[in-house]
């Protein structure tokens, strides 16, 4: 699946944060967004969206802010030395830009290596690396890739209206072969393995033009507890 990744990058000095955003931003394939200090996300679960955080200057104060506004991902210090330590990589600057965004991505890649990383889908958490699906009970099984890609995205899309031509496009890319009947199979394969009722679906729900994962309720927290 062919995804853009979603960097948030933590900076003192705005415009140091612009040029930066500016310069990764030519990457068709990353998307950058400041963070203001100190770090919140406005819904519990936007933090499961960001795949990389980036932190440009002091990486103490600002990395335990991402910890504790629940951020769980990678963390890559701009400017920084140092070892591995919790998930945190340094990189020296000035670096070539080739080389800076390979080593965002490869931070991403040896981080869900090591780690299997888990977002929320309702009351289940779905492990990125291993694919694998995990209820309340501790029940685990193993999605298909598909299954797996179509729940990420839909989680991605944060609660907003995903058109079946996007996820057919997002999930199988432009292959004429593939039909809106292809994508409904899936769904009605997810749905029961995810609803209490997969005749009347409460989370992964159709409305007009295409298909929408409903959040958790506000108050609910999303680390599984």
């Amino acid at each position: 699946m062919v995804e853009a990744l979603s960097l948030l990058l933590l900076a003192d000095d705005p415009d140091q944060a612009k040029a930066l955003s500016d310069q990764v931003g030519l990457d068709p394939d990353l998307r950058v967004q400041p963070a203001q200090r100190p770090v919140q996300f406005v819904r519990k679960l936007d933090s499961e969206r960001i795949d990389l955080a980036m932190i440009l200057g002091e990486a103490g104060q600002a990395s335990a802010e991402l910890r504790a506004a629940g951020y769980r991902g990678p963390v890559l210090v701009l400017g920084g030395k140092g070892e591995l330590v919790d998930g945190v990589e340094h990189l020296a600057l000035p670096a070539r830009f080739s080389a800076m965004i390979a080593r965002m991505r490869g931070a991403i890649r040896s981080f869900e290596a090591r780690e299997d990383p888990w977002i929320t889908i309702g009351a289940y958490r779905l492990m990125v690396g291993s694919k694998t699906l995990v209820d309340p009970d501790g029940k685990a099984e193993k999605l298909t890739d598909k299954e797996a890609d179509i729940l990420r995205f839909m989680h991605r899309a944060g609660g907003e209206l995903v058109a079946r031509d996007v996820l057919l496009t997002q999930i199988w890319g432009y292959n004429e072969h593939v039909s809106t009947h292809t994508l409904e199979t899936h769904i009605y394969r997810l749905r029961q393995k995810i609803e209490r009722d997969p005749a009347n679906a409460e989370l992964l729900v159709t409305e007009a033009g295409g298909y929408r994962l409903v959040e958790l309720p506000e108050g609910e927290r999303s680390d599984g507890a």
